[in-house]
């Protein structure tokens, strides 16, 4: 694999890449492949209730800061690189201007493979939002379309449609994803509950642990025989 293989995760907030697909990265990461993330948000109302909870006199700049901070440390555990926009969230506004530079920020990187969210997550709005811009973002590149689509909200994949195309077994880095899970200290559930969900897309996979995907455009497979 080596250099050749770039992959991008597009992540709405800190946590989003990692508990849905930081073992596939992981995985490629060891095997040569360069990762970038893009975060668009801090998380800082949408997702740090811990934080609040813990100091209720805790500013939003600081809440951002640790954000980042965790942000930074998750992707160091696992041998990528990454770059805070901090677009705000609740909502994530996503105007032509920010699309645009987060084009640039594919452009420069020019990665073979887009991971981000699902494109009809409409429980969970600015997952969507996210999902969109990633959308609009790589279709301004040149080169670039092959966009896979990881896990919605945990526990809403049937609600809004997400069934896997395919899976990328992950049993043999799930305690390396698990390392990388707990450095995301304002999300401490993370672990247990991705730890369920990968289990069970095991199950469904055949094998201990696994991350689903959807692939934006299907790829049809053509045999020669049955089997």
């Amino acid at each position: 694999m080596g250099d050749s293989l770039r992959i991008m995760a597009i992540s709405a907030h800190p946590a989003d890449f990692c508990s849905r697909s930081g073992g596939t990265l992981i995985k490629h990461i060891r095997a040569g492949a360069q990762v970038r993330v893009i975060w668009l948000s801090h998380g800082e109302t949408d997702e740090s209730k811990l934080l609040f909870d813990q100091n209720p006199d805790i500013s939003l700049d600081e809440v951002r800061r640790v954000r980042a901070q965790e942000a930074m440390d998750c992707v160091q555990v696992m041998g990528a690189e990454g770059r805070m926009l901090g677009f705000g969230d609740n909502p994530l506004r996503m105007t032509p201007a920010r699309i645009e530079a987060l084009a640039a920020e594919v452009q420069a990187f020019a990665p073979q493979v887009v991971l981000t969210h699902w494109r009809d997550e409409l429980t969970y709005p600015t997952h969507w939002i996210a999902a969109d811009a990633a959308l609009k973002a790589v279709r301004h590149v040149k080169g670039t379309n092959d966009i896979r689509f990881f896990e919605p909200n945990i526990g809403t994949a049937a609600r809004v449609g997400f069934q896997p195309d395919h899976y990328v077994d992950i049993g043999d880095v799930f305690e390396h994803k698990v390392e990388a899970l707990r450095t995301l200290a304002a999300q401490p559930h993370l672990v247990e509950m991705y730890t369920t969900c990968n289990r069970w897309r095991g199950i469904e996979a055949g094998c201990r642990y696994a991350e689903a995907f959807v692939r934006h455009a299907p790829r049809v497979a053509v045999q020669q025989l049955l089997l």
